[in-house]
């Protein structure tokens, strides 16, 4: 018999990826910390799957445990996607608050005072964790997390380059008290700046209505990088408050589709796999009427290859090309929003100074109209710009391809008469 067995927490089979992740991610830490092997962990979500109390799709492939900090994650392969969730366990009661809870406590003065980056000791063991999962081949898509969890999730997958970062009443990525000069925390403040402005992902953060972590928060001036969603339902600080059926919808309406976009690939690779295997069925008639391919022929069937590959290709980074656009699009209006915001609580803060000394007041501060609002709108362009021209070439490729293939048909009556037949 186990001395920890993985807890119920709410899961059930259907529940959205991110949330599961986040909420098993304290049961695998309390296992790990009870010396369980990995391998009887996952025996125990098989078990949970079994009673539709996990999602099936999402398999146990690593986590670990760092003793030293009482930092823990998880990773997960969604066998719907084919990608990877990394999630990571916020502040853990369940084995003590004199134990390893006090080491969790201890990282919240860090973040309030001193915010460790990526490069910090604390987060050594999250960064291998992270490197491991790289360097055995898993295709890291999404980064989770809960309460200080959000807030380690937040660095690593910014560190990392994560595409989606998704966190449920996250600790702040930093307070404006890093920037109070103490010994290491301004080189720290610098660092984490860096971090978020080289950062182009998808950062989401959701907060329950009444959870006090971000209410306390709010009122110290924390940094939030990202959309902060707030959820109208009455509840506080618990991961588990995001299991229920109104929580649930309302996280599947506000994240990226990731399996809509999937399924729609896998659609284009079936359509792809059968027109080769139409084009083989031609080859063969082609074999057999003739002993052997004419020059014609193979000139034809190498082409028709060639085409189907490439629109294959084509419409497959389509798919990915039109969700990085609308990503763009969305920074662009939320970088309008930004800038909006930062005046009108500029202007709440210094009421008594007239616009132009609120302007000198936020340039004083690195807050400019350019840095906020119109160099990102710019960059995002850039990048749209950038997209579209990918898709025009692969057009261009597709036309040459195809004209080639009309010409080889229009001279050789032949051919056309058995590709007709």
């Amino acid at each position: 018999m186990s001395k920890y067995e993985v807890k119920d927490k709410g899961i059930k089979k259907d529940t959205e990826a991110t949330s599961a992740v986040s909420t098993i991610s304290y049961e695998v830490e309390n296992a790990l910390l009870n010396n369980i092997p990995l391998k009887e962990v996952q025996g125990q979500i098989d078990t949970l799957q079994e009673k539709g109390k996990f999602p099936s799709n999402l398999q146990l492939v690593d986590a670990f445990y760092d003793s030293k900090t009482s930092s823990s994650g998880v990773a997960f392969l969604d066998n719907n996607t084919g990608k990877v969730v990394v999630g990571f366990a916020g502040t853990n009661f369940d084995n003590g608050f004199f134990g390893e809870g006090s080491k969790d406590v201890g990282q919240w003065g860090n973040i309030a005072f001193k915010g460790d980056g990526p490069s910090s000791a604390y987060f050594d063991a999250s960064n291998k964790f992270m490197n491991d999962l790289k360097a055995n081949g898993y295709d890291i898509d999404t980064v989770t997390g809960h309460s200080l969890g959000g807030r380690n999730g937040t660095i690593m997958g910014m560190a990392h380059n994560v595409p989606n970062i998704i966190l449920y009443n996250s600790a702040p990525l930093m307070n404006v008290l890093t920037s109070v000069p103490t010994k290491g925390n301004l080189s720290n403040a610098k660092e984490l700046e860096k971090l978020l402005s080289g950062y182009k992902g998808n950062i989401i953060y959701f907060v329950s209505e009444d959870d006090p972590l971000n209410k306390v928060s709010g009122i110290g001036g924390s940094v939030y990088p990202g959309k902060i969603i707030v959820i109208k339902n009455g509840k506080a600080h618990e991961i588990t408050g995001f299991l229920t059926k109104k929580e649930q919808e309302f996280i599947r309406q506000h994240t990226p589709d990731l399996n809509k976009i999937y399924i729609a690939q896998q659609k284009v690779q079936t359509d792809t796999r059968s027109k080769l295997k139409a084009l083989d069925v031609l080859r063969a008639k082609l074999l057999k009427s003739g002993g052997g391919l004419s020059a014609s022929e193979e000139i034809y069937l190498d082409a028709s290859e060639a085409l189907i590959l490439t629109q294959g290709m084509s419409k497959t980074l389509q798919i990915e090309i039109d969700d990085i656009k609308k990503m763009y699009r969305e920074a662009k209006k939320d970088s309008d929003k930004l800038w909006t915001d930062t005046l009108k609580t500029a202007d709440s803060i210094g009421s008594t100074l007239h616009q132009g000394e609120v302007l000198d007041s936020l340039s004083g501060g690195g807050a400019t109209e350019p840095i906020v609002r119109i160099e990102p709108k710019e960059e995002y362009e850039q990048k749209i710009s950038e997209l579209s021209s990918i898709q025009q070439e692969y057009y261009e490729l597709i036309g040459q391809i195809q004209s080639s293939i009309n010409k080889q048909v229009e001279t050789d009556q032949e051919l056309a008469r058995q590709i007709g037949g």
